[in-house]
Parts: C-alpha cells; sequence; structure tokens
C-alpha cells in the first residue's frame, strides 16, 4: 500500500492537483494499493492556520507517508509578506526533514521531446542555514557553496540512467569550472561516470548552456548541473517550452526507504499564483507531470503501467488542440482547467482498459 500526503500549499495549488486526484481517488476506489492522506496545510496557508509554515500536524502527516503530493507554496493573498516573508521555507525544511536530496524535473515540450532536468536540492548553493550569514545591511553576507563527491556522482548516475531511455539524443553537464572549484569536481566527475556508464555527457559552462538552451532549435535529453543553475535553467526550458506550467518536479531520496517517512516530493514547479487562484484558467500540465513521476516511483503503483499512459494521455489531449490560456493562440480558444483535466481523464479511459475496478 503506498500512502500519499496531499499538501495543496497556496494560492492556485489549491486546485491544480484536482485532475490528477480525481484520478487517484478513481484508482483507489477500483482496488489500487493508494491511501490518500490530508490535505496538510503548509506555507503561507500554514501560517493563516497555525501561526507556523509547516505545521506540526503537516509534517506528522509526511512522516506518516510513503510520498508527498503538492500543489504550490508562495504568497497567499490573505498573508502580509511582512508576517510571512518566507512562506518557502517549508518546502526547504521538508527537502531537509526526508533528505530529499536530488531534483528531477520533467519539461514537456510542445512538438518536440521532454527535457529531464537533474540536480541536487541539498548542499551545493542550496546549503542549509550553516552555509549562509545574513547581514544586517552594514555587514557581510555570506553564502557557502560546498559539494561531496559522492553527492556529484549520485546526482550524474541518475541523469544517466534517464539518458538511458533517451538513446540518440544529447546529454549535458552543466558547470562553471572556469571559476568554481566545486564545478572542477563536478566537472571531473561528470568525466568518470561517462567511462563507467557509456553515457556521454557534453561539458557545458552554464553561460554558454542558457545561450544554447535559447539560441539551438534541439534541445538536450537530459540536463544534470548544481542546484542553481539548473534552478534557472529549467526556467529557460519552460520558456522554450511555452510556460512555467509545463515542468513536473521530483525531489527525491535516492535511498528509496519506503516505510521510513516520506522518500520524495512531487510538485508542480510553477509558483502559486495568488491572483489566478478560483478562475479555473491555469494550466494543470505540471501536476499530471508530477503524477506521472509519482506513479514511476513507488513500487506498488509502476507495476500498474499508469505513468506511461498519464504522460500518452496528456500527449493525446495537446494533439487534439486543448490548450489553456498560457499557451492558447487566443482567448477564444483557449480552455479552462476542468476541461482539460476532463479531457486528461477521457484519455486515459479507465474503464474500458481495466485498471478501475481491478486493482491491477
Amino acid at each position: 500500500m503506498t500512502t500519499i500526503a496531499v499538501l495543496p500549499g497556496d494560492g492556485i495549488g489549491t486546485e491544480i492537483l484536482d485532475g490528477p486526484l480525481r484520478l487517484l481517488r478513481k484508482l483507489a476506489a477500483g482496488g489500487a494499493p493508494i491511501t490518500l492522506t490530508g490535505p496538510y496545510p503548509y506555507g503561507s496557508s500554514g501560517w493563516l492556520e497555525t501561526g507556523s509554515t509547516l505545521p506540526a500536524e503537516t509534517l506528522r502527516g509526511c512522516r506518516e507517508a510513503d510520498v508527498i503530493l503538492s500543489g504550490a507554496v508562495g504568497t497567499h493573498p490573505r498573508v502580509s509578506p511582512a508576517d510571512c516573508p518566507t512562506p518557502e521555507a517549508a518546502l526547504i525544511e521538508l527537502r531537509h526533514e526526508f533528505d530529499l536530496r536530488v531534483s528531477v524535473r520533467t519539461v514537456r515540450v510542445p512538438g518536440g521531446d521532454d527535457v529531464t532536468i537533474v540536480r541536487n536540492m541539498t548542499g551545493g548553493a542550496y546549503a542549509g542555514a550553516t552555509g549562509r550569514r545574513e547581514s544586517d545591511g552594514s555587514t557581510a553576507a555570506e553564502d557557502t557553496m560546498v559539494l561531496l563527491p559522492e553527492r556529484v556522482r549520485e546526482v550524474l548516475e541518475i541523469g544517466a540512467r534517464y539518458a538511458a531511455d533517451k538513446p540518440g539524443r544529447r546529454y549535458v553537464s552543466v558547470d562553471k569550472a572556469s571559476v568554481f572549484a566545486t564545478s572542477r569536481l563536478w566537472r571531473r566527475t561528470a568525466g568518470e561516470v561517462s567511462a563507467s556508464t557509456g553515457v556521454r555527457f557534453d561539458n557545458v559552462n552554464v553561460d554558454r548552456a542558457a545561450y544554447e538552451f535559447v539560441k539551438y532549435p534541439e534541445l538536450p535529453a537530459v540536463v544534470v548541473t548544481e542546484g542553481i543553475f539548473g534552478d534557472i535553467l529549467s526556467d529557460v526550458v519552460c520558456a522554450r517550452a511555452g510556460s512555467p506550467a509545463l515542468c513536473g518536479s521530483a525531489t527525491i531520496n535516492p535511498d528509496r526507504r519506503f516505510g521510513s517517512g516520506a522518500t520524495a516530493l512531487f510538485e508542480p514547479s510553477h509558483g502559486s499564483s495568488p491572483h489566478r487562484t478560483g478562475s479555473r484558467r491555469s494550466n494543470p500540465t505540471g501536476a499530471w507531470l508530477a503524477l506521472a513521476d509519482l506513479l514511476d516511483w513507488c513500487p506498488d503503483l509502476a507495476p500498474l503501467g499508469l505513468a506511461a499512459r498519464v504522460r500518452e494521455a496528456l500527449d493525446a489531449t495537446y494533439r487534439a488542440g486543448a490548450s489553456t490560456y498560457d499557451l492558447a493562440a487566443d482567448a477564444a480558444s483557449a480552455v479552462s482547467m476542468d476541461e482539460f483535466n476532463d479531457r486528461v481523464l477521457a484519455a486515459l479511459d479507465l474503464a474500458e482498459s481495466g485498471l478501475a475496478g481491478t486493482g491491477r
């Protein structure tokens, strides 16, 4: 049995998971090994309800779950930034609590092939509080970047596994070896992993990578890089794809110790967009991609083959011409979030697949 803790978050996070949750509830009702818990508040919503961005109830629910399915965390129209300046700190705290140290982002590129971006989420530029010194406005601020060789290797080896599923395309390792000692470690380790796995990574400086991802028609299949470089480059790839909503994000603990708390957190990578909350216009593609990654990750669910079916349903929905406001040619042709979800669920066609009602 897979226990999924649901953390809707803030803004459009409270609605962006609607389609994936409809599918999960239908599967659970049909006998699939799924238990949904929550919804649990966190971020600005958690602060509004409890005075904490990561309430004790939410943390307890995540400790009792196998994975976390999150909406978006960020600002809230009823919460002043002066009172709750960093709601995203709740997400960072969850990563450290469960050692969710590697990020895998999947960007759907309409008319092209998906791009997978693998990066470290703890250590490096995303070091914990001990690696930072705040400034009072007169003293120096400091951020310490430390990368352990074994963590660099881990990211590169995970990237190599994704590359093995995308033969014949380009695989890029991004660094800034001309400046940073951490990048020189990264580049040396990339060569070692290429030699041991047979996956050839092209070593590209981060500034050159940004240029290539904007300029060249063909995007690489896999990008492996340090956390902050990947954070920026994934948005560049999303811009090429057409919308930040086209990215699903998985933050994982590669040790995969199921039964010991959350092993991964899955979410769309866009923000909370509080000004669009309730409009039902938002693009749920990132949430569907996050769900597909979740279904692939969990050992009880992967054998159902649903992850591939979700991705195929998304492709079918786009091929049929369904686009939300961010991708539609004009406002008149845009579909609502609910209609988009209905089309994805129809494309999944659970009744005829034999998956509903069988638990298979």
